[in-house]
């Protein structure tokens, strides 16, 4: 065997070592690797105490309602939750999720940090606008519920 042929064979193994190992990685960067193949994002914020979306942009699709865009900042939203939209510390309209879709697929849920579209049920254009905030109607209660506790111990 040639000094040649033993080059040529060397590199052999270091490709079909490369497709193995899934690049020339150190331990540490292959760890990272596997860690996001089954990594899923988790708010760190307990389900059902605060879920808030920050609306981007809005559309009437004709014949099923009015679709809001956005990214949920905060909890987890569902399909069926009744929602506050939040215009202005005065004007708050109730509505509820129809649908939730992300990438063009329905869900049935969407967490923290994710990019989404609501369909809302029994609303118009031009009560939800950019920049808006959609919580959960429930955290809103729950909040009432605190600030009148407060009041209560005031007097």
């Amino acid at each position: 065997m040639s000094f040649f042929d033993s080059i040529k064979d060397g590199i052999r193994g270091m490709i079909v070592n490369h497709n193995k190992n899934k690049g020339f990685m150190t331990d540490d960067e292959r760890e990272l690797r596997e860690y996001e193949e089954y990594y899923t994002p988790q708010s760190g914020v307990a389900e059902g105490t605060y879920a808030e979306f920050v609306v981007s942009d809005v559309m009437a699709i004709s014949g099923n309602g009015v679709v809001v865009v956005g990214t949920v900042t905060g909890g987890v939203f569902f399909v069926g939750d009744k929602v506050t939209i939040m215009r202005s510390r005065d004007v708050e309209v109730d509505t509820e999720i129809v649908g939730i879709e992300q990438f063009r697929k329905a869900c049935v849920s969407v967490t923290e940090g994710a990019n989404a579209a609501f369909m809302l049920k029994d609303i118009d254009k031009k009560q939800v606008s950019r920049n808006d905030i959609i919580k959960r109607a429930d955290c809103n209660k729950e909040k009432q519920l605190a600030e009148e506790a407060a009041d209560n111990k005031e007097e």
